[in-house]
């Protein structure tokens, strides 16, 4: 398996950002205005990753100057790129922007139903820390999840 190439998303990444929202996820989706606001927020970090089609994933980490913890907004991987290893990447590379910028804890939720996003998640060593019901606008439950982070995973870097 290839490391993917991963990149910060700029302005002009907006349309295919927004495609790829529509085609990882049936609902819950970031919206146009949403991805407009992401990219020009001091506060958010929009990862991409992407091939000679086109973005092949994304993650969106926000943060707050104000306390030590981080929270993975989203991790997208098109459909066609499944399984080629781009969200543990995507995920490694939160954690090492998390950890950068001096946060201690990095927090996601994920839908109950998503066992391989979990099963990535505990492989990383996150563990879950509470059940949210109702969470999702289907009216699904969510589980939190939460890993400790440090200089370490720093290591892990791989924006180009």
């Amino acid at each position: 398996m290839t490391v993917p190439y991963l990149r910060e998303a700029g302005s002009a990444d907006l349309p295919a950002l927004v495609d790829l929202e529509n085609a990882a996820f049936a609902g819950d989706r970031i919206s146009r205005r949403d991805w407009r606001h992401l990219l020009t927020s001091p506060s958010a970090l929009v990862i991409v990753s992407d091939d000679t089609e086109g973005l092949t994933g994304c993650s969106v980490v926000l943060t707050n100057r104000r306390t030590a913890v981080a929270r993975l907004y989203s991790l997208a991987v098109a459909p066609r790129a499944r399984r080629q290893g781009i969200a543990q990447a995507l995920l490694q590379q939160a954690m090492a922007s998390s950890a950068g910028i001096g946060a201690h804890l990095l927090r996601l939720e994920t839908r109950s139903d998503n066992l391989p996003a979990q099963a990535l998640f505990s492989r990383l060593g996150f563990r879950p820390f509470r059940r949210v019901a109702n969470y999702y606008e289907d009216g699904a439950e969510a589980i939190r999840f939460q890993r400790l982070i440090d200089r370490d995973c720093l290591r892990q870097s791989a924006l180009q």
